[in-house]
């Protein structure tokens, strides 16, 4: 009876630690220098999944008008071109005070802001793009949303650098 108890007691959190693990998880790590305020908050995506799947589709379904979804199959044979083509810089904008960079790295599409002070990055896997690109009737939920987080496993998705030290970071792990 207490080789059961026992074995029940490594078995439960040994099963919970491989789920998270095989699903992932989202890390939002948020720090405020002045206050000194430091929070990090990990959100395992099979938790958001379940929670995704309760909220009503009417309440965060994002339809796509039909004059802009008519452009869905160019959109996606642009991403599929890009997620083929060489490495590089597509598009750079500098301006006085103000760069903005967009790459492509890998399997990566690389946003770069530099404002002043202020620096936003932004990296959407081209794989993660493509795979929340709806296909016929234009309607993207929030379970599409959470699953397509998948294709952006090991991946710092957003970092935000403001003037005053603040930091706010997403990745995907």
């Amino acid at each position: 009876m207490l080789k059961m108890v026992l074995i029940g007691a490594v078995a439960v959190p040994a099963i919970a630690v491989g789920s998270v693990a095989a699903t992932g998880v989202v890390v939002i790590d948020v720090r405020e220098p002045r206050e000194g305020h430091h929070f990090v908050v990990p959100v395992p995506l099979a938790l958001a999944q379940a929670a995704a799947a309760f909220v009503p589709e009417e309440k965060t379904r994002v339809h796509i008008p039909d004059n802009a979804a008519r452009y869905l199959p160019v959109a996606r044979q642009a991403l599929q071109a890009l997620a083929e083509a060489e490495d590089g810089e597509l598009v750079r904008v500098e301006e006085r005070g103000q760069t903005v960079s967009i790459r492509k790295e890998g399997g990566l599409l690389r946003i770069h802001v530099e404002e002043h002070d202020q620096q936003v990055n932004v990296q959407v896997p081209i794989s993660l793009a493509l795979s929340v690109l709806p296909e016929a009737g234009g309607r993207i939920t929030a379970s599409d949303a959470v699953w397509a987080l998948q294709h952006a496993r090991l991946t710092q998705v957003v970092d935000v650098q403001g003037k005053d030290g603040e930091h706010v970071r997403v990745t995907v792990y």
